[in-house]
């Protein structure tokens, strides 16, 4: 049977092995590390493939998955991974980080007699019927919950615990989390944690004692890599492609892996390729590429449309800092890829923005404005996130590369960056948005 092209390029949950290649030998890399008493962070920019290098090397059989929000916490990141054993918690955080409360197991949870032999509990329950005719369980075992027992049911599961989309926990979260994860190593939990961000050592910022305890993949990709995403890719559908076609997608895609498989995506059903050819064809840069382009571009508007408009809105919730935003946002959307990418320090931006007339607009005021910038982002639903700032390095990024390819091919028109734009906090009485 002939293979399609869904299977080979696009964007997928799932890992694509037709066009998978193991960069850097990160699969490797990523089973020595699972074998280390260590956290693993994996992390890098919105679509680079940080889901698929784990689920690759790490399947769902083998996870317990929890995926964040901007309202998780440790006690609702441990429930929820508890929930997923068939346990059911009910925990919260005392004063001093430590956790309390109660867990139970019935006899209808999905849970396997041989993680209850572990936990030293029977699987004898039997079920009865109340009066209402709704049944009603036993349960098989109930304890303390603490932070020893929860370690103890997770290790017995023989399952590691996976913490997706992590940059969506609040600052005071990640502070909390930073504990936990430290006390979680000496119980034998070792965790990996996945988010958009684009430095090292986040964990160990909120918590010195995580030094040495935490490991970082910094997934990035470089132009060989990605060209040979097209090879392998091409080769199962029985394709060629000029050299000069190969430079011009892998400098489309702005070192990003998602974005190249979109743009290949594209091109091949431009050019009516929609499974494996049955002899061999050869493609150029031509019109299918252009049509390729502004066929991604468009698709992208409606989610970068969203963005401006969603930030706008956010910014009219704002009791202050209306104005400090709006000129942050300008600023930004002007300026060049490589600025965005190496990501720009707040005093350059500052002096940015002051450059312009606006000295009014306060260093502390735009820290205050960048340190609130993914909550902001979190709150309006803007997912995945499009930037991104680090208070340690206090530089601002752009973590959605796509964002680089519809600034270049989409022709947007930014609302913060008329001449008549005029948004004003409107909305701050009626409709108030609280960062903190």
């Amino acid at each position: 049977m002939a293979v399609a092209l869904h299977e080979v390029f696009g964007i997928s949950k799932t890992v694509r092995p037709l066009s998978y290649v193991d960069r850097g030998a990160l699969d490797d890399r990523l089973r020595m590390l699972l074998a280390r008493e260590r956290h693993v962070v994996i992390h890098g920019d919105s679509k680079q493939g940080k889901s698929w290098l784990r689920s690759h090397v790490l399947g769902e059989d083998r996870s317990i998955v929890v995926q964040c929000r901007l309202d998780t916490t440790p006690e609702t990141a441990l429930v929820e991974a508890l929930g997923v054993l068939g346990i059911h918690a009910e925990l919260k955080r005392t004063a001093g980080n430590a956790l309390e409360g109660t867990l139970e197991i019935s006899s209808t949870a999905n849970v396997s007699a041989g993680l209850l032999g572990k936990l030293g509990l029977g699987a004898k329950a039997t079920a009865k019927k109340a009066k209402s005719g709704q049944v009603e369980t036993q349960p098989v075992g109930r304890a303390p919950a603490n932070l020893s027992w929860i370690a103890e049911a997770l290790v017995a599961s023989e399952r590691r615990l996976v913490l997706e989309d992590f940059h969506y926990v609040s600052e005071d979260s990640r502070k909390s989390f930073a504990f936990i994860l430290k006390a979680l190593v000496d119980l034998g939990v070792y965790a990996i944690i996945i988010g958009i961000w684009p430095q090292d050592n986040v964990l160990p910022y909120y918590n010195g004692d995580l030094d040495g305890r935490v490991e970082d993949i910094h997934l990035t990709w470089h132009e060989d890599e990605l060209t040979d995403v097209l090879v392998r890719g091409t080769d199962a559908m029985r394709i060629s492609m000029s050299p000069h076609l190969r430079r011009k997608l892998v400098e489309d895609a702005y070192a990003n892996v998602g974005l190249l498989q979109r743009l290949t995506e594209k091109l091949c059903f431009e050019e009516g390729m929609l499974q494996q050819q049955s002899r061999q064809a050869y493609l150029t840069v031509g019109e299918s590429l252009t049509r390729a382009r502004a066929a991604v571009a468009a698709d992208m508007r409606p989610r970068y449309e969203g963005f401006a408009e969603n930030f706008v809105l956010g910014m009219r919730r704002l009791t202050e800092g209306l104005e400090v935003y709006r000129h942050l946002l300008q600023e930004l959307t002007l300026s060049s890829d490589a600025d965005l990418l190496d990501g720009i320090s707040a005093k350059d931006l500052h002096d940015r923005i002051t450059a312009i007339g606006e000295s009014k607009i306060t260093r502390t005021s735009l820290l205050r404005a960048l340190a609130r910038i993914d909550r902001l982002q979190a709150k309006m639903e803007i997912k995945p996130i499009v930037l991104t700032y680090n208070s340690h390095s206090q530089r601002v990024f752009v973590v959605d590369r796509s964002f680089l390819f519809f600034r270049k091919y989409g022709d947007p028109r930014w609302p913060w960056s008329g001449q008549d734009f005029d948004a004003s906090n409107d909305l701050a009485q009626t409709d108030p948005l609280d960062l903190n």
